[in-house]
């Protein structure tokens, strides 16, 4: 039982590890794979932790929305009353960052799960911690 409990702290102390052991991610060709984080992936977690605002110019198929859901959802467990707003120019963009959020969440052991789901829709996913993300749209 302490181990688990080491687990637990180690989790919430370091993102990293948290998203490198624990989430899971949706390959297109090989399916669900754990999330392997590259350095430039690594640098934007360590640039969420340490500022407040980002700005990212990035390409497509970089992870950058992957990586982000799984920096969300490591905020959003192991932190109290965090409130995150996706937004984007449509909101199926903003939606797909609550799949990504989802999924992680459905594929997590039991035991890390240390807050239950009181809202669980395809706009907004709301912990027992207070904690939650929520997509809009920033056009109709």
């Amino acid at each position: 039982m302490d181990s688990l409990k080491e687990e637990i702290v180690r989790c919430g102390r370091d993102p990293h590890y948290f998203i490198n052991k624990y989430v899971r991610i949706q390959h297109p060709v090989r399916g669900l794979i754990p999330f392997k984080t590259f350095d430039y992936q690594d640098q934007l977690i360590s640039d969420y932790v340490d500022h407040r605002f980002n700005v990212i110019l990035k390409a497509r198929q970089l992870g950058i929305s992957e990586v982000t859901a799984a920096y969300a959802l490591w905020l959003m467990l192991f932190h109290r009353n965090k409130n995150i707003l996706v937004m984007a120019s449509k909101a199926e963009t903003a939606k797909n960052i609550i799949k990504k959020v989802k999924m992680a969440i459905a594929k997590l052991p039991p035991w890390l799960m240390i807050a239950e789901e009181i809202t669980n829709n395809r706009l907004s996913v709301e912990l027992s911690n207070g904690s939650q993300i929520k997509a809009i749209a920033t056009s109709e």
